[in-house]
């Protein structure tokens, strides 16, 4: 009985496996599994791209000037976007109300729509209007009004916007650098050399590599560190010959003269030429008030006269740097004492207006020297094994410690 009880059970029970038994497939899944968590475990405790130990202050350094060059482009684009942007905005905030000239209607039509169509996008929002086309409808309709009334104050400004710009551009400060528009190409050549510098750090600067491609990758950091000794070469060759050209035509040192004499003479001038700098911001702090808030024209009689301006010479040391005959020739003639003074520094002999050009030019060879010295690093890293040549390799973060052989070890451990 027991034996037919036993053959007449459910065979789908009869076939389940017991809890404490697993099935076959369990038992074949297992290993690969756990075959898989020590796969992903040993790729996680992979340690990144060890190098030589020699090398480690190279990293250190390479990812130092890579953190300080990364944010000085971050300001100069700042930079440079404020002086183009004040620049065309007082350009057309200052243009003259003419029957056939419609620009500064254009640049008030344009500046209304994006404050008012700004001003309707942020009021909707902090009115809690939460139908997003409702949003754009009154969005659209206050850029359209800010178009629409840009006619009505056409003619709003123009005299004080007019004064702003002719000061900046003719006695101010950027009159040094050449007005807003030579500050603006300055800082797009800056932002032109610490770009090429970033890229060169990483090697991903414009180059041909088609040789390296086709090369046995064991060849390939050989004929990299090669190139990269040519190209060093050739921006230290550069950067002095923009430095000798510099000294000779910005500021008139002898051709015949040794680098050593032209290095003294730079420097000279360029210590008087900020000195200059730092009197004429001084000029210029006295100026803002009575232009800016005013809307006082920079060269109007009733700001300084020749005894004034005399004065402010003596006062402002420009004796200690200067010859006696040197400062006669900047001072007012008796004769003109009374007579209006345009506050403005000009050096014996030499105009005023971009004289800080020349001192800016040498930021060619500072750059110039600068792309040298990170291909080198880079060369440095590459041989030591910190880098790699190939165009798809993973590039550490700069906050990320050097690896060497013995820590990869102990990590792979």
């Amino acid at each position: 009985m027991a034996g037919e009880r036993d053959e007449e059970k459910d065979p789908v029970e009869a076939e389940e496996p017991s809890e404490a038994e697993p099935s076959a497939s369990t038992k074949d899944d297992e290993p690969q599994a756990t075959t898989s968590r020590e796969e992903g475990a040993k790729t996680s405790a992979e340690p990144p791209r060890a190098g030589a130990a020699w090398a480690t202050p190279f990293v250190r350094l390479e990812r130092a000037l890579t953190w300080f060059e990364s944010r000085l482009l971050f300001l100069v684009l700042l930079a440079l976007v404020f002086a183009l942007v004040a620049w065309i905005s007082l350009r057309g905030l200052a243009s003259p109300v003419q029957a056939d000239n419609a620009a500064g209607t254009v640049f008030r039509a344009l500046l209304g729509a994006a404050l008012l169509g700004a001003l309707a996008r942020f009021g909707t929002s902090r009115a809690r209007i939460d139908d997003e086309k409702r949003r754009a409808i009154v969005t659209v309709v206050a850029m359209a009004i800010g178009v629409a009334i840009a006619p009505a104050w056409r003619e709003v400004g123009v005299d004080r916007f007019d004064a702003i710009l002719n000061w900046l551009q003719e006695g101010s400060s950027l009159t040094l650098f050449g007005g807003l528009r030579g500050v603006a190409t300055r800082l797009t050549l800056l932002v032109a050399l610490i770009g090429a510098s970033l890229a060169a750090a990483r090697s991903k600067h414009i180059n041909i590599d088609v040789v390296l491609r086709f090369m046995q990758p064991k060849l390939r950091p050989f004929v990299h560190v090669a190139g990269a000794l040519a190209t060093a070469a050739v921006c230290f060759t550069a950067g002095f010959g923009f430095f000798d050209y510099v000294s000779i035509e910005g500021f008139g040192q002898p051709k015949e003269a040794p680098l050593a004499e032209k290095i003294a003479g730079v420097r000279r001038a360029s210590s008087l030429h900020f000195f200059v700098l730092r009197k004429q911001v001084a000029l210029d702090l006295r100026a803002m008030p009575e232009v800016v808030f005013k809307g006082v024209r920079w060269d109007t009689p009733s700001r300084m006269n020749g005894r004034a301006w005399n004065t402010w010479l003596d006062e402002a040391g420009f004796g200690e740097r200067f010859t006696a005959e040197e400062l006669v020739m900047m001072k007012a003639p008796p004769e003109a004492e009374e007579q209006p003074r345009i506050a403005v520094v000009n050096l014996p002999g030499e105009s005023a207006r971009g004289l800080l050009i020349h001192d800016m030019n040498l930021m060619w060879l500072v750059g110039l020297w600068m792309i040298g010295l990170r291909v080198l690093l880079r060369a440095l890293l590459v041989a030591s094994g910190h880098a790699s040549v190939e165009p798809d390799a993973e590039e550490p973060d700069e906050d990320d410690e050097p690896t060497a052989p013995a820590a990869a070890g102990e990590g792979a451990r």
